[in-house]
């Protein structure tokens, strides 16, 4: 049995999609790691497996046609988030239209959440949460043609004689050791893929543990975890799940491998990697000597001297903080359980140790933004000097109690949520700070910051190669354009 993973273009639109985090348009390309670590459970088990990049190859309508109508894969799997949930289901008519019997599977937030969207038919199936066993176990009852299989399949939703079945969820894997590491190999052209915050190539990104423990109204998880977090929370009176690491050894014989393999350059793409001290301690020591440039998220109460004397000295090169506001009242009012003070001083210990900062900031997260208040947000991130910010407007995504909050207070702008870029448009509208202005807001913050004479000077000296300048001011045109 072939089975084909695919990402696919936005046919639809311009921009491609964002996969990993799932929540905006591509402003660099970044390596499918969830949909790289389903394919190596299935090829560990001796299906035949390809994957194609078709989003960051350039694919054009007409070749996708062309490529499905030769194509002699049993099986097509589509990692779709709230943003591609359109786009995905027309490529699933492309393949439909050419291939009435082949099975189309779908993973990923959006049909772990809207699986009735995306059962069109007996030959498409849903994979809930955490897909790679469910999807062996799907696989495997393809391949020997037991339609009857299908209601013993954990987490999986198909349509049944007329009508969708969602069988019961599946537990979620506790010990994460026991995956294989992602199917790079797969990959056609490893060039595809950059980070602007490490320059040097081949670049990938490497994930060690899954989900974050923290209650912040808003959040969104990377895509993987957010379909964990989603269906847990829907079989489990709304509780996130328990947060899941790969243990120390593991990671690094990952990053040995990865340095085996050519790689110089990886994105640790966990919500939030400083879990443990010891851990991050072990880790480093692990892959100090391997001359590895790499990157994470964390919270800034988790950075200490200690973890960032560690992590420079392993490579270190950037920590992306979630900051969201540095007015405390925000930080209450949406559940950050984080002190001003520990930005600050977080901010100033990765200064200390030479690792570039980029900050997240969330525009609207909160009733109790003004106008006032973002502006001196923007304020405080020129003040510290910080290398990048990420500018966001607050989107109440399905399964979030800032969802339930918007729904309540009748906060969204059409009436419910519909999928939109968190650096697109507002799809909320306050009373004090209506869609507009929170839409005007936004492309203020990313102009004064971006175009700031600091801001220009500071990267002209980062990205001093020719190649490097170029996808950085790429990444800039994404962002605007």
């Amino acid at each position: 049995m072939k089975i084909t993973f695919i990402d696919p273009p936005n046919f639809l639109g311009k921009k491609n999609i964002e996969r990993v985090f799932g929540c905006t348009y591509s402003l660099y390309p970044m390596p499918n790691i969830f949909s790289l670590t389903n394919a190596a459970v299935l090829e560990k088990d001796g299906f035949g497996i390809n994957y194609i990049d078709m989003a960051n190859e350039g694919w054009k309508i007409s070749r996708f046609k062309k490529f499905i109508l030769n194509d002699n894969s049993n099986a097509y799997v589509l990692h779709a988030v709230n943003l591609s949930l359109e786009p995905d289901l027309l490529v699933h008519e492309l393949i439909r239209n050419i291939k009435k019997d082949a099975a189309i599977v779908f993973t990923g937030p959006a049909p772990t959440y809207f699986a009735e969207n995306f059962l069109k038919d007996r030959n498409t199936f849903v994979v809930r949460g955490e897909p790679e066993f469910t999807l062996l176990e799907l696989m495997h009852s393809l391949n020997d043609k037991n339609e009857c299989g299908f209601n013993k399949i954990s987490g999986l939703s198909f349509f049944q004689e007329n009508h969708i079945v969602n069988n019961s969820p599946r537990p979620l894997l506790e010990n994460l050791d026991l995956l294989p590491y992602p199917a790079r190999h797969l990959i056609k052209n490893e060039n595809l893929y950059y980070n602007p915050k490490l320059p040097k190539m081949p670049f990938t990104a490497l994930q060690t543990s899954r989900n974050c423990s923290y209650q912040c109204i808003f959040c969104v998880p990377n895509s993987y975890n957010f379909a964990r977090e989603l269906e847990y929370r829907k079989f489990n009176q709304n509780q996130k799940p328990q947060v899941r690491m790969r243990s120390a050894g593991n990671v690094v014989e990952e990053f040995i491998i990865l340095k085996k393999a050519g790689y110089i350059s990886v994105s640790i793409i966990d919500d939030q990697f400083l879990w443990s001290e010891l851990r991050t301690k072990e880790i480093c020591a692990g892959i100090k000597d391997l001359h590895m440039n790499w990157g994470c998220l964390a919270r800034a109460d988790h950075i200490t001297e200690e973890a960032a004397e560690h992590m420079s000295q392993a490579g270190c090169r950037y920590i992306d903080i979630g900051v969201e506001s540095f007015n405390q009242e925000i930080l209450y009012d949406i559940k950050k359980n984080l002190k001003v003070e520990k930005i600050y001083a977080a901010i100033n210990i990765l200064k200390k140790y030479n690792i570039l900062v980029k900050i997240n900031l969330i525009l609207g997260a909160s009733p109790l933004y003004t106008k006032e208040i973002i502006e001196e947000d923007i304020r405080k991130a020129k003040k510290f000097d910080v290398d990048a910010v990420m500018f966001s407007l607050a989107t109440p995504f399905p399964g979030t109690e800032f969802y339930r909050l918007a729904k309540q207070n009748q906060w969204f702008a059409k009436g419910d949520y519909y999928p939109e870029s968190v650096q697109g448009k507002s799809i909320i509208s306050y009373p004090g700070l209506p869609q507009k202005e929170l839409d005007r807001i936004l492309k203020m913050a990313n102009l004064s910051f971006y175009f700031s004479p600091r801001f220009i000077m500071k990267n002209l000296k980062r990205l001093a190669s020719p190649v490097n300048f170029y996808r950085g001011l790429t990444a800039l045109k994404r962002k605007f354009f």
